[in-house]
């Protein structure tokens, strides 16, 4: 099985592209930061009606629920969370299960 752990960030308004450009290169570096990530992808929103606003994701693969449970405390988790809150709005969580 393989969770996806899936991020989406809503930026604030005033929020500079060298702002939102570092929140997703600190988002890439947790993956040679953290062992329990086993790949990531990051990327901007491609327009869409539904999409309620949400201007960028990020995509984790752990290969277990277990795994993702190691990569929530990991410091460097907790570090890139408290770098990037002051340049986010909203962001919406969801993690899936595939066979």
């Amino acid at each position: 099985m393989t969770i996806h752990h899936i991020v989406l960030y809503k930026f604030k308004p005033e929020a500079t592209s060298e702002q939102r450009q570092s929140v997703k290169d600190s988002a890439n570096a947790l993956g040679s930061q953290i062992p329990a990530i086993q790949s990531l992808i990051t990327g901007e929103t491609v327009y869409n009606a539904l999409g309620h606003g949400y201007d960028a994701g990020v995509i984790f693969l752990f290969e277990s629920v277990a795994k993702l449970n190691e990569y929530r405390p990991h410091k460097a988790h907790l570090d890139y969370q408290a770098f990037s809150a002051p340049y986010i709005e909203d962001k919406l969580i969801f993690d899936i299960e595939t066979a």
